[in-house]
């Protein structure tokens, strides 16, 4: 059965004369991507969005940098434990070189506490800790906007094999676990998580990015939710909390 995926679009072709060196192949909301004059790897670069880019410029570099830097570390930390991940390096404050993924359109998410919209659907009080990790898989390419999907939906639809589907579930259980012993010695709580995976010469990579756009964390030592949540990306004190965070995760035992 053919596989549907949603590829980086084309490369910009580079006039005459030009190196295709830095054509941008995607501009989104929080990162964009460019391409590189080595074969299969390209290079992501965070950027700020809404708000944030009426903020003085100095400010923008330092978030997306700071996304950038923990992203960075996240990743080499998980290579560490033969993870297979986009990642290759950290080039600049912004920059990082990554293997060009064939993206495959599931979003999947992984609990170890009841929060938002899943908290609801099954009644359970915000912030109560899980006895196991939920997962739960979103097409993303759906019209109108992320739905719900199960395996029946991504086999039938040609999303993902049954074998892939095992391996994309296995790997984001190991991610989630050693993300969230990392955080537990680090004094914070790994809510939940949002990972991507895309194909690479027949293999499933890790994609994306590991921010806090993407991994909600709570720190374990503050008291009350409010203050718990402060690494939430919309936080007034995005740049300090995203600084304190970074600082916690790479520190060494």
């Amino acid at each position: 059965m053919k596989q549907q995926t949603v590829p980086f679009p084309v490369e910009t072709t580079a006039h005459s004369g030009q190196s295709a060196k830095n054509q941008p192949i995607i501009e989104g909301k929080q990162k964009n991507y460019y391409s590189t004059e080595q074969q299969g790897l390209i290079i992501q670069r965070f950027k700020m969005e809404g708000a944030e880019e009426s903020k003085k410029r100095s400010r923008k570099v330092s978030l997306a940098g700071l996304k950038n830097n923990i992203s960075a570390y996240l990743f080499e930390y998980l290579d560490g434990y033969h993870i297979p991940t986009h990642f290759i390096r950290k080039m600049s404050e912004t920059d990082s070189l990554v293997r060009k993924l064939e993206m495959i359109p599931l979003v999947i998410r992984v609990y170890n506490y009841a929060t938002g919209p899943m908290a609801r659907r099954f009644g359970k009080k915000e912030g109560t800790p899980l006895e196991f990790p939920i997962i739960e898989h979103y097409y993303t390419a759906g019209s109108p906007g992320v739905s719900w999907a199960n395996e029946y939906h991504l086999y039938s639809f040609g999303i993902l094999t049954p074998d892939e589907f095992r391996q994309i579930n296995r790997l984001s259980t190991k991610v989630n676990a050693v993300l969230r012993a990392l955080c537990d010695r680090r004094k914070l709580n790994l809510v939940d998580i949002q990972l991507e995976f895309g194909r690479h010469n027949a293999q499933i990579y890790l994609g994306d990015e590991l921010s806090p756009a993407v991994c909600h964390f709570w720190d374990a030592a503050a008291e009350g939710r409010g203050a718990r949540d402060r690494f939430a990306p919309d936080a007034e004190n995005a740049e300090e909390a995203y600084a304190e965070l970074l600082e916690r995760i790479s520190m060494r035992a």
